[in-house]
């Protein structure tokens, strides 16, 4: 029964990298791109009242497991079936670039990647079992790419979220869940944006059989919905869709546009990040319902030849050890091979600017005037406050001649003004 399943998976995942067809007409995959979040790990956090002691986690806080390593060595073997018809056996500096956060995590998890990408093969003259390739990163403060850069902007955006009306009474809906919260926990203050670190914390450790007693099915699944509700309104607006998920997709499509205008490009781009890092992304591509990425989950943005045509189609694959992506016809695209032409006009428009200019942190709106909203008003209000300016100007000019006046030499009249 079990070859049975292992075949028919090999063959779906088959059935996902064949060449696709329009009219007839079958589609060369021209370049492929890959966002997905690192595999299983340690929390990255924990709260006064956890049973569980940090000393009880291998390595730490937010390190990535041994089931994190299989995951993301799975998902890369399925990238080698995915995109095996454009790159080589072994690694060939041109077709291929890998970046990561600059964070333990990721950066193990692209290894774990490559390792599964690239088979072991004996390509040195030491029989090194190993194919070495590079991992690219920049400090973590500074990777606007994969949105975990200092940006004051979206810290005032998550700020406006939180003090929104959508955002209040998602919070005033689960009060009575929070102050119990807060009695386990001994946390204060819960609200949607911090229990999130309470519900991953709870989501780790029962993976791992250390949850604590009052996280039975019904806590756990209020804290999984909270987490979903969070992601979804944190990436609901278009300023933090183009802040955090914008340049990567800006990334992509500066190499596919590239390859369509017979320029240099790489054939696979592979990201190695966070969940939120693919939650913004996917909600830049109009793809934001209520969920947290999972583990090694990915998104798949490539681009197809057909003629003189080129295509994108953009695949979700959004549970973790599936080789099964679900496409999605983006809005505005005719089908899920969306014409390349349609994908620049529809995002193009939306691509942010340089970091500096979106994380400048924007000044509050001036204060509306009186009346505003009636032209009569503003009319007068203006007019009143020319006339009080001249009427200023007027007082001022003749205080200055009086003064002119009372300062002038004293001339007799036998006498006459001599200039020295």
């Amino acid at each position: 029964m079990m070859m049975g399943s292992s075949i028919l998976s090999v063959f779906i995942c088959l059935l996902c990298i064949a060449p696709k067809h329009i009219n007839g007409e079958p589609m060369q995959l021209v370049a492929g791109h890959v966002l997905y979040r690192h595999g299983d790990r340690t929390p990255v956090t924990t709260f006064p009242l956890d049973p569980v002691k940090p000393s009880e986690w291998p390595n730490g806080f937010g390190q990535l497991t041994k089931a994190g390593i299989e995951q993301q060595h799975r998902l890369g073997a399925y990238l080698r079936h995915r995109y095996g018809m454009l790159l080589n056996a072994t690694y060939i500096p041109s077709e291929i670039v890998v970046r990561s956060t600059d964070v333990d995590r990721t950066l193990m998890s692209a290894q774990s990647n490559v390792v599964g990408l690239y088979p072991v093969e004996n390509i040195t003259t030491d029989n090194v079992p190993i194919q070495p390739v590079p991992i690219h990163t920049v400090s973590i403060d500074l990777d606007f790419l994969l949105g975990q850069n200092d940006c004051p902007r979206y810290d005032q955006i998550e700020e406006e979220i939180n003090e929104s009306e959508e955002v209040k009474k998602m919070n005033k809906y689960y009060e009575p869940f929070f102050q119990k919260l807060e009695q386990w926990t001994g946390l204060t203050n819960i609200t949607i944006y911090n229990a999130w670190d309470v519900a991953d914390t709870i989501f780790v450790e029962h993976i791992y059989n250390k949850t604590p007693a009052w996280a039975d099915d019904s806590v756990r699944k209020n804290l999984s919905d909270i987490n979903d509700l969070a992601f979804h309104y944190l990436f609901a607006s278009n300023d933090s869709q183009r802040i955090r998920g914008g340049p990567l997709v800006q990334d992509v499509w500066l190499n596919m546009n590239n390859s369509v205008h017979g320029k240099s490009f790489r054939k696979v781009k592979m990201y190695s990040a966070h969940d939120t890092s693919v939650s913004p992304v996917l909600a830049f591509l109009g793809i934001n319902y209520p969920h947290q990425p999972q583990y090694a989950s990915a998104v798949f943005i490539d681009l197809y030849q057909q003629g003189s045509s080129y295509f994108v189609r953009v695949e979700y694959l959004n549970v973790t050890d599936s080789n099964m992506p679900y496409p999605y016809v983006l809005d505005g695209c005719p089908t899920a091979d969306c014409p390349f032409d349609t994908f620049t006009d529809i995002y193009k428009v939306r691509f942010p600017s340089t970091p500096d200019v979106e994380c400048a942190r924007k000044k509050p709106p001036m204060p509306p005037m009186p009346g505003g909203d009636n032209p009569t008003m503003v009319i007068i209000l203006i007019v009143a406050i020319v006339s009080l300016v001249i009427i200023i100007a007027v007082i001022f000019l003749c205080v200055q001649l009086r003064k002119t006046d009372h300062d002038a030499p004293l001339i007799g009249p036998n006498r006459s003004l001599q200039v020295l």
